[in-house]
């Protein structure tokens, strides 16, 4: 436990260093999550309005359903789209800032659409999966409850891992999905075995993070209480509403960061693990243990 948190801590922290230098790129999880509510307002609306016309026109269940499915999976597919697009481009900023070029929000969506049609494969082969995991997963659990949730959790582990470094691939190499898996799963094979050691050091470190919000929870909880309570405040509700706003943007914050955190130091363990060479801001010996062979 110590040494997984001493070296999530560590990751944060040369993470940090990179995100510190060129802190424009915590903007690309924000525009990522700005694209995903535009999209779902542009897709879901049309769909549920569809789907009562379909109703209204006496479509049978069937079709109607059909197309509530078909409308899902367009929009599961454009979310990832934007998620691995936005995460491109963040990767090629960091990759820029590690070959000693400073980064711009432009030269990241500029590296990422020169990549479109292999991320738009890769989106559509993730999405896929994804779906299907989803209903392995719930195929799996209504037989063996939580023997079934605990194997689904394998596979879905198993294919993180597996597809670990495939945005980078797609970024610097240009291959489709297929060879970007394949070089994916080959580096880690030859490199330290399929056994992530270290995937949960900045998971750890957000959730240590986030510990904080169980003292604003139960504050805004008491104080709305006692606002809605006969002798409360107009004061106190409003000061509940703070400490919920409050809680909000903190966990808005730690989204931005971590996630950004996350692409950085995935950027520099591929760097290290297909040259050797540990990028400025980084130690070869944090990105070595960052991975443990089977």
């Amino acid at each position: 436990m110590f040494e997984s948190f001493k070296r999530g801590w560590s990751m944060a922290g040369a993470s940090w260093s990179v995100l510190k230098a060129y802190p424009k790129l915590a903007l690309f999880p924000v525009l990522s999550g700005i694209a995903l509510i535009a999209v779902s307002a542009v897709l879901i609306i049309p769909t549920g309005v569809g789907a009562l016309a379909g109703a209204g026109m006496n479509l049978s269940d069937k079709a109607v359903e059909s197309i509530v499915y078909v409308a899902l999976f367009v929009w599961y597919f454009l979310c990832t789209f934007v998620v691995v697009f936005c995460n491109a481009a963040l990767i090629s900023c960091a990759l820029q800032s590690f070959a000693g070029q400073p980064p711009t929000i432009g030269s990241g969506f500029a590296a990422a659409a020169k990549r479109l049609p292999q991320i738009l494969g890769w989106s559509l082969v993730a999405a896929t999966v994804g779906v299907i995991l989803q209903a392995l997963q719930s195929l799996l659990t209504d037989k063996l409850g939580f023997f079934g949730d605990l194997l689904a959790g394998i596979f879905s582990a198993v294919w993180g891992v597996a597809t670990y470094f495939v945005v980078p691939v797609l970024v610097t190499d240009g291959v489709g999905p297929v060879k970007a898996i394949k070089r994916s799963s080959g580096i880690l094979r030859r490199t330290w075995g399929e056994s992530l050691a270290g995937s949960g050091g900045l998971g750890l470190i957000s959730f240590l993070f986030a510990l904080p919000l169980i003292a604003l929870i139960a504050l805004g909880v008491m104080l709305a209480g006692g606002a809605a309570s006969a002798g409360g405040s107009v004061a106190s509700g409003a000061v509940a509403g703070t400490v919920v706003a409050v809680a909000v943007l903190y966990v808005l914050a730690l989204i931005v960061v971590f996630t950004a955190l996350g692409s950085i130091f995935r950027a520099a363990v591929y760097v290290y693990a297909t040259t050797g060479v540990p990028p400025s801001h980084m130690d070869a010996t944090l990105l070595q243990t960052s991975f443990r062979s089977k």
